[in-house]
């Protein structure tokens, strides 16, 4: 029987991916004031981008305990095998909370078949990872052959991320307001990447948005694989014109022919703000792990 992929929607995969493998989705909450919204049902990421343009404030809260049980359960007494990818524990606690229902249900149904998998990753990182592991699922695999290739792209996948507004991060509590607005005013932006903790970490600050991506270039050079040969997954919040001169520049430079382009997410959007450019890899490539 085919293991069952579930991941949430801190995974920037795209619809015709997730349809063609049957991966299933649970949403994180994204809350306005008193109104609460399913991430991708009750919200997408266009609302959340002209809605934080407006001025709107969002915040996010974790899937909790109880949707995760009920879900499990379900599946568990379907007979069901599967296995939840969540985002990174180091940027939510929604891997805990799956931790914990699985705990529990390992309690009571001690013969079933499923795993709970913190990725350490977010956005189309974490979308890397579910669609490798719902091609490797869909051969018929068991699940410790499954888990094998999961940890595989848990361990190589890079992330690299930047934030052309400060302003939407100073909204959130995460810079102060006067960083911010030099920030702005000189056209400086920080580059981030996650760390092997799932942390997201400032790594650079860069004047101007051609150096910037020539940053982000140069950070693909010098950490990737056989760049050539992968598919790079880039995630942005209504910023084509940066994604635009990204592929150029990477793909003039690295020989890169193949990108997958997908909106930035409601879960991840809320905090960074439109604007927001990530890209993704592979630091160790081989022909067996390709797409």
């Amino acid at each position: 029987m085919t293991i069952k992929i579930i991941t949430d929607s801190a995974c920037d995969i795209e619809k015709t991916d997730q349809q063609e493998f049957n991966i299933e989705i649970m949403p994180v909450y994204v809350v306005e004031n008193e109104k609460t919204y399913r991430d991708g049902i009750d919200i997408s990421s266009e609302e959340v981008c002209e809605n934080m343009r407006q001025g709107t404030r969002y915040k996010t809260s974790q899937i909790p305990y109880g949707d995760f049980y009920k879900r499990f359960e379900d599946l568990i007494l379907e007979n069901k095998p599967f296995i939840y990818l969540a985002f990174s524990s180091g940027l939510s606690g929604t891997y805990q909370a799956a931790a914990l229902a699985k705990r529990d249900l390992r309690e009571k149904y001690p013969d079933a078949v499923f795993e709970v998998v913190d990725t350490k990753a977010v956005c189309y990182g974490l979308g890397h990872i579910v669609y490798g592991a719902a091609r490797v699922a869909a051969a018929g695999c068991d699940m410790e052959t499954l888990i094998k290739q999961i940890s595989y792209y848990i361990d190589h996948i890079k992330h690299v991320f930047t934030v052309t507004d400060l302003q939407y991060l100073y909204r959130g509590g995460r810079l102060n307001k006067g960083t911010a607005i030099i920030g702005n005013m000189l056209h400086i932006n920080p580059l981030l990447d996650v760390n092997k903790s799932g942390e997201l970490q400032q790594i650079d600050k860069v004047r101007g948005e051609k150096k910037l991506v020539k940053k982000m270039v140069d950070y693909l050079e010098t950490n990737g694989d056989q760049l050539e040969k992968q598919v790079i997954g880039i995630s942005h919040a209504d910023n084509p014109e940066l994604v635009e001169l990204f592929v150029k520049m990477a793909g003039k430079r690295l020989n890169i022919k193949r990108f997958k382009i997908v909106p930035l997410g409601p879960t991840v959007l809320t905090h960074s703000g439109p604007g927001t450019l990530a890209v993704f890899f592979f630091d160790e490539w081989k022909e067996a792990y390709q797409f």
